[in-house]
């Protein structure tokens, strides 16, 4: 039998073969063919930290790139947001086979920290302790602030969360862009090792992070440690109208995230971490809001970040925008940026949820993100006139989030005019650029600028 297949479009007037016809079907069948799926990805989800905006930004660059294939287009949408897509698909399709991560991998950890006696309870070492040259067994650890010991890395369970993370983060992103099914499957199959599953879960406590060898099996600071999930109730969402995610699924993991929640809240180490008056308490109200959201509590999330977290800018950020906690660390640069860009998380997430951070402001003009980040401005690029020790990088890297987030959230040009230098869109990671708002007005400038 002869095919004679005729586009649609002009151009092409010979008869098209066989294999071309296939092709184009096959193409035709991910743009049209599995529209259902990708209608379902595609309507704009209701999400906290990950902007819907720039998901659908991400989705319409994908079905452009379909489109284009059958009309045999070569013009590019955005180059910037086509490379994070090309960038995301192959991460997802790593991740397809990756096996999922848990906790339970690490059978050292109960030879490592002899208070340990499950191995679904995560575990971490001190990142800023080392082993003490003085004593034959180096115990106990003595701090060396902003010098990462890289034992941390080896024993302990932050690198199969991590790595459950990247993995799940890229598969629903995936399944959201492109409505193929095969993606929510795996990400589902991740989060159930991971959360779920009674063979391989982690147990919602950090009862061991960030323990110092020789003095502690544990401590509140370590909570810190999970700050990386605050992303997932997002991808959680994005995943949700898939059929591999159940109404089991959904329900076990809302109980872990509310189990997390409690012991957050009422456990010694969550105490103690929640009193922390530095970058560690605003991180805590970060996370424990991200956590509450999970757990479908958008109530309580709402009073941390509009009752809790305001209290710590009024006490943290001078007048003058300083943030004195951070700049008494060894690596005050770094942790002034972490600072600020937690912060402004923080108020993304409080846009979702009615509250404005960004107008906060104490009386006598304490707590103000805003002031941070012009007095934090003029010093990128300028190390020499910064008078607080910083022993590590004194790039712009850190200041990128922030600086994009400013310049969407304050008409104000000194964080714009630094925004365009220093943290150009195109400059960001996906994941920063997909936390980014859209201006009310518009894009003040396109990824490429």
């Amino acid at each position: 039998m002869e095919f004679h297949f005729y586009p649609m479009h002009s151009r092409l007037k010979a008869p098209a073969s066989v294999a071309t016809v296939l092709r184009t079907l096959l193409l035709m069948s991910v743009a049209w063919g599995e529209r259902g799926v990708a209608s379902a990805a595609a309507e704009k989800p209701q999400t906290y930290l990950l902007q819907s905006e720039r998901l659908q930004e991400l989705r319409k660059v994908y079905m452009h790139d379909v489109q284009k294939e059958l009309k045999g287009d070569r013009k590019d949408q955005d180059a910037a947001v086509k490379k994070m897509l090309q960038g995301l698909l192959k991460d997802a399709d790593r991740a397809l086979t990756a096996k999922p991560a848990s906790v339970t991998e690490n059978r050292e950890k109960l030879r490592i920290n002899p208070a340990m006696h499950d191995l679904h309870d995560y575990f971490s070492i001190a990142p800023y302790y080392w082993p003490d040259p003085s004593k034959p067994d180096g115990l106990p650890y003595i701090r060396k602030d902003g010098e990462h010991n890289p034992r941390r890395h080896e024993v302990s369970d932050g690198k199969y969360l991590g790595r459950m993370i990247d993995a799940v983060t890229s598969l629903a992103l995936a399944y959201h862009v492109t409505g193929k099914e095969e993606y929510a499957e795996a990400a589902v199959k991740h989060l159930r090792v991971f959360f779920l599953d009674p063979a391989t879960r982690m147990n919602p406590n950090l009862q061991y992070s960030q323990a110092i060898m020789g003095q502690n099996s544990g401590r509140g600071i370590g909570i810190i440690d999970t700050l990386g999930l605050r992303v997932l109730p997002d991808c959680i969402t994005l995943i949700s109208g898939s059929r591999f995610w159940t109404s089991a699924d959904r329900k076990e993991m809302t109980a872990w995230w509310h189990d997390y929640a409690q012991w957050l809240r009422e456990s010694p180490n969550g105490i103690d971490e929640r009193r922390q008056a530095n970058n560690h308490g605003v991180n805590y109200d970060l996370q424990l809001a991200s956590v509450l959201l999970g757990a479908g509590d958008e109530a309580a999330a709402r009073e941390v970040l509009g009752t809790s977290l305001p209290a710590r800018m009024d006490a943290q950020i001078r007048p003058d925008g300083q943030m004195p906690l951070e700049e008494a660390r060894r690596t005050s640069w770094h942790y002034c940026s972490f600072n600020l860009r937690s912060l402004c998380e923080a108020g993304v997430m409080g846009n979702a949820l009615g509250l404005d951070l960004w107008k906060h402001e104490a009386p006598d003009g304490s707590g103000s993100i805003r002031r941070a980040m012009l007095f934090l401005i003029p010093f990128i690029g300028h190390q020499e006139n910064w008078k607080f020790t910083e022993i590590s990088d004194f790039s712009e890297g850190p200041c990128r989030l922030w600086l994009a987030i400013g310049a969407a959230e304050y008409d104000d040009s000194a964080i714009r005019d630094a925004q365009r230098v220093n943290a150009p869109l195109s400059a960001l990671s996906l994941m920063d650029w997909l936390r980014v708002p859209i201006p009310v007005n518009g894009e003040k400038s396109s990824p490429g600028h």
